[in-house]
């Protein structure tokens, strides 16, 4: 074994180890605490009313469904949607995202029909065309219930939604699934802190053998 090959198996198990660590420490703290943030807020954000959208520039929270509105996008039932696309990589079948399809979109509150801006991204939906076997339109049809996370950026009586996240469920499922991705994050956290401590736990034993090693041949 030549004289730098002896340290190729601390080198690799810590060269592997310590991003395991980093990502299991950002996982385990990090993003729970970013999640649990934003949970915070949309908790403080009262559903909006059709007397309550009223302050430009506002953050607004709705609760409704997709208008009749609405014009049928090229997959109707479909008016919104995301693409995704049916490809061979690693010999594994994945649906990669490709693109989205989100123009203007109406959503009905109770006494009011808000228009939500362009540009919008679709978070969660309930809604899916398949056309043929590699690829997938997964959106929102008519009357679909939404909850829309924006700004308002038009108030009075013909308010818009700018900014705006739209997810096919209600405020408090909502907090619910943020609650889960919270708990994922930590399991997944504890779990990359384990296996990088294992690996460089494993290194420093590896240097350990190889001391020793060195020492008796002298």
């Amino acid at each position: 074994m030549g004289k730098w090959d002896r340290w190729l198996v601390p080198g690799v198990l810590t060269a592997v180890g310590v991003p395991f660590l980093i990502a299991g420490g950002v996982l385990w703290a990090v993003v729970p605490q970013a999640v649990a943030n934003h949970a915070k807020e949309v908790a403080r954000l009262p559903v909006a009313t059709a007397a309550t959208l009223n302050e430009r520039g506002a953050p607004v929270l709705l609760e409704g469904q997709v208008s009749d509105r609405n014009s049928f996008s090229d997959r109707p039932p479909l008016v919104a949607y995301n693409e995704y696309h049916r490809v061979r990589r690693d010999d594994e079948w994945k649906w990669e995202y490709e693109r989205s399809y989100n123009p203007t979109l109406w959503v009905q509150i109770p006494g009011k029909e808000v228009e939500i801006e362009a540009g919008y991204s679709l978070q969660s939906t309930s809604s899916q065309v398949q056309e043929g076997s590699n690829r997938s339109y997964e959106g929102l049809e008519v009357n679909d219930p939404v909850l829309v996370l924006g700004t308002l950026s038009v108030a009075g009586d013909r308010p818009v939604v700018a900014e705006a996240k739209i997810g096919a469920e209600t405020k408090e499922t909502y907090l619910v699934s943020l609650e889960q991705d919270q708990a994922t994050a930590r399991w997944l956290g504890l779990l990359f802190l384990v296996l990088g401590s294992l690996l460089i736990l494993g290194a420093g034993l590896a240097v350990y053998l190889i001391w020793r090693g060195m020492s008796r041949d002298r």
